[in-house]
Formats: C-alpha cells, structure tokens, sequence
C-alpha cells in the first residue's frame, strides 16, 4: 500500500531489537544466554495513529539490498485516527485546577467528562461536567535542526494534535473520575475511564503524610536500552497512592526520532494519567549548536545554539529538538513570569518545588537566575515548609566524568549560596545514569555546613554507569548497574522519609525493595 507510512528504518527496528535482547538476555555470568542470541523481535507495536496498517517481511540481500518477502492483509483499526493516546495529567498554578493533555491524528473538538468518584469507586453515572479543550501541534519547521526536523522515515514523524483541557473548580483532595474524547464529525471517541485525587489546600493538614515519586533519565524499550524505564513506569503505576511523579529531565530520549515520542507517552500513560507528571528539561530534550535563532527555540534564547560556556559539555543532544516537543506536549504551571517547562515552580500541600533548567544560563543577572531569586524570596514557609529543587544536572556527583563534573561545580558557583540562604531542604538531578546520594547540610562540598542534601536519580530506564568514583567526603551512598527511582513521603512539617527503590518486573521479588532510605529532620 503506497500510502503507508513507517514508523521507523529497518535499521532502527533491527538495532533496537538487538539491544534489548543483549540487555534482557544475559545470565548471571554477565555472558549471553544461548537461548537468547538467536532472537529476534520488535520489543512493542508502534504507536502509529492511523486507521489502517500492515505488516511487511524483508530479507537482507546485502548491506544495501532488501527483498520484500512477503506483506501481511491490510488490517482495518476504526476510528484510530480518533483515539485519545499518551493521557497525562499535571498540576496547575491554581490547586483547584487539574491540567489534562493528550493527542490524536486527527483535528477536532477535544473534550473532557468528570465528576467526583464515589467511594466505592464507581463513576459511570457521574461523569456530568462537559470541558471543551484546545489544540495545537508542531512540524519538522518548526525544530532547530537534523535529525530531528528532517520528514525521513525514523526521523520527523507528524504528532498529530496536541491537546490541552483545563478542569477548574475542584474540592481539595477530592477523587475525581474523568475521560478524554475527540468530537470529529457524528461522533465522538472517548478513552477509558480514569480516576484522581485532586490537590489539597495549601499549607493544610501538614501532619497529613503524602508521597511523590521522583527520578530522571528514563526513555523507554523502543530507544533500545532494556526494559528498565517501562519497568519504572509500570511500578510508578503500581505505588499505592502517590500524589505525582516529578522527572527532572531526559524523557523520552527521541532525540529526533519522532515516533519514540509516542511510545514513551504510550508507556507513561499507565501512570500518568491517575497522578500528576511534572517534567523538566535535560541535554536530550534541549541542547542544541545550530537553528534556534528567528524564534525556533521555545524557552526565548534568541541566537542559534542556546547556552554554551566555555567550562560546558552542551551539543547537539536533543538531536535538532531544542526542546520544541517537549515544550508542546506538556503544559506545567505559570507562576511569577516562569518559563513553561524549562523552570516554574508550584506548591502541593506543604512543598514547594522549584524546576530548574541545568541547560540554560543560570549566571547572576541571567533571567532564570533573576526568577529563581524572586521565587525563593517568595516562598512562604509556615504554609509550606519543604523546599525543593529539581534540575537534570546534578551540582554533586562524583563518577569520573570530568566534563559533566565540571558542569556541576560550575553551577555550585553561581546558585550553591542560594541554596543554602534560603534553607533549600533537597536538591534532585539525574543526568549520571546511576543513584548516588550526598550527606546532608552540604555547602561548598562541606558536610552539616547549613546546606541541603543532594540526590543524583538518573536511573529510570537509561543505560547505566559503570564508572568509579573520585574520592571526596560528601558521597554517603552510591549505587551502579541498578535501575530504580525516588518516593519521597512527607510525615509531617519537620520529618521527610526519602526512598530508593529498586525496578523490576511484577513477579521479580526483588523489586521494590528499598535499597537506601534517610530521614530528614528539620528544626523550623
């Protein structure tokens, strides 16, 4: 069918195909299970969108040769074009607001029915409020550079539309049952059912525990990097009652492949649309050498190539998107002339927690510096007395790699004072594909020296570290070759339990084990 469109080169689908089983396939001798090396197998259908697809066979005649075999029946999908994919939900600036996006192939009236769940769970007959939503979508002109603005198979691929409704007027802490449609035409397709519990009041209730899950460098089986992120986001799915999942940057890993977008945003949605996923920007997701002048970049850098200094390791990472894709799919709170997704802040009961983008320029006298001044002095503290601060890039990690070393201690320059001024409670970043934490009070790489603590989480899914440490006196913990991710659970206004917990699949007895937890106690 000459229509068809592909999701993705041979080459992509056979590479991909041979990592995850390099990755799955091994045996506690770290060597390749024979039963493993001869497989072969596309680890998820793509996401594709489209009413009607069909499965094609080739054989490799040579390196630049392939011979159709042989072509499946076409298979009919109705109304696919229609469908509501990649469901997430996000907080908003106002708490009785609760943001829900998603996208289809095809244009139309986005739509939202809700109503409050009862408590036995049933909603069906209480989905009474109608919201109309907005639209919106991107193209390959609009991205800053290769691979990523190129309409090649396995580059560019048409997102389709992007769609944003906004539920107001909710009771605090309230389970809410919701569903998402598409108006087209006659009819309407609508999405599963599912359910949240709204943001309580706040400064409220601080004795009231609650629980965050929280990591960075994820991606998903598609990029070829194992299972772990789906692993990670299947276990988000699974945590009994957590109020969101914050992920400070490398999302999806596209890095200009288009439809890995889809599949990670497939992936997620198992938990994503119960809780709340508030995102940040990393290396994947913005950095850029070419394109972004004339308007293309989203965050308002206005020459070519974003942020360069001259102790920096910033490239081309997000494969031309500059973080194009990242700031169209989701939509995180507005507050005191933030940035979209690249730095804001919000509070949830008794946290504040300020985004930080570790690939823009955060010198004294920078916007993001000057905006990140005015909201620590805004914050409130007798309402909400937990302050954090999330950014890609740690400002502590001790793995050999000088270049990203230096990043951090240069950006210890220009904030580590901020940080300790304002009482910052726990600073959060990924980037390194391994879990390490800091001791507490941490203030120009001194111990109990009236600074936060300092947790590195960058192993969601990403392929993992294998490097050694420096030695320094500030690292208490450090964990490789394990994928896992953060719950935060705040007890009260002077106690956080904070918890790294191990990935796995559900029959794997091993995950879920808590692998490194610490109390932090506050005096206020």
């Amino acid at each position: 069918h000459s229509s068809f469109l592909e999701a993705a080169t041979l080459e992509q689908v056979a590479a991909t195909s041979r990592k995850h089983t390099t990755t799955v396939g091994m045996n506690e001798n770290n060597s390749d299970d024979d039963n493993t090396n001869t497989e072969w197998f596309i680890p998820s259908f793509p996401i594709a969108n489209h009413d009607s697809c069909e499965f094609r066979l080739f054989d490799r005649q040579d390196q630049d040769t392939l011979q159709l075999l042989a072509t499946s029946p076409i298979l009919h999908l109705p109304a696919a074009g229609r469908m509501p994919t990649g469901i997430h939900l996000a907080f908003s600036e106002d708490t009785t607001e609760m943001v829900i996006q998603f996208n289809t192939a095809e244009k139309g009236t986005p739509l939202a029915m809700f109503g409050v769940e009862d408590d036995d769970g049933s909603t069906n007959n209480h989905l009474k409020d109608k919201v109309e939503g907005v639209s919106h979508t991107y193209t390959a002109d609009d991205l800053c550079g290769a691979p990523a603005n190129v309409t090649e198979v396995g580059k560019f691929q048409d997102p389709g539309m992007l769609h944003v409704i906004r539920l107001t007027g909710l009771q605090p802490n309230q389970d809410y049952a919701y569903k998402v449609g598409l108006a087209a035409g006659q009819g309407i397709v609508w999405s599963d059912v599912f359910s949240f519990k709204s943001p309580p009041t706040v400064g409220a209730k601080q004795d009231e525990p609650y629980s965050i899950v929280v990591y960075g460098d994820q991606g998903c089986p598609a990029d070829g990097w194992g299972p772990g992120g789906a692993w990670t986001s299947a276990m988000a799915a699974r945590e009994d009652g957590i109020r969101a999942v914050h992920h400070f940057g490398d999302l999806s890993y596209a890095i200009g492949a288009g439809h890995i977008w889809d599949e990670w945003m497939h992936m997620v949605q198992a938990f994503a649309a119960k809780v709340p996923l508030m995102v940040g920007v990393g290396n994947h997701e913005y950095d850029h050498t070419v394109g972004g002048g004339g308007g293309k970049d989203p965050s308002g850098v206005v020459d070519e190539y974003g942020f360069m200094p001259q102790w920096g390791n910033f490239g081309m990472d997000s494969g031309g998107e500059c973080g194009v894709p990242t700031s169209q799919r989701f939509t995180m709170p507005v507050s005191n002339n933030s940035n979209g997704v690249f730095w804001y802040s919000y509070d949830f009961a008794s946290m504040h927690t300020i985004m930080l983008s570790s690939e823009h320029n955060m010198t004294k006298g920078s916007s993001q510096y000057e905006w990140f001044l005015a909201d620590l002095k805004s914050v409130d503290r007798s309402l909400t007395p937990w302050l954090l601060v999330e950014l890609h890039r740690p400002l502590y990690q001790s793995e050999f790699y000088w270049a990203n070393n230096a990043v951090g201690v240069a950006m210890r320059y220009e904030i580590e004072h901020l940080l300790k001024e304002y009482k910052v409670d726990l600073v959060l970043g990924g980037h390194y594909h391994s879990y390490l934490r800091t001791c507490d009070g941490l203030y120009q790489s001194k111990c109990n020296n009236g600074g936060p603590m300092h947790i590195c989480i960058g192993s969601a899914g990403a392929h993992l570290d294998a490097a050694m440490l420096y030695p320094n006196k500030w690292t208490d913990v450090f964990i490789q070759q394990e994928w896992g991710y953060g719950r935060i659970t705040v007890a009260n206004a002077t106690a956080l339990l904070y918890e790294f917990v191990k990935a796995g699949t559900e029959d794997d007895p091993s995950a879920g084990k808590v692998r490194d937890d610490v109390w932090l106690i506050r005096d206020r």
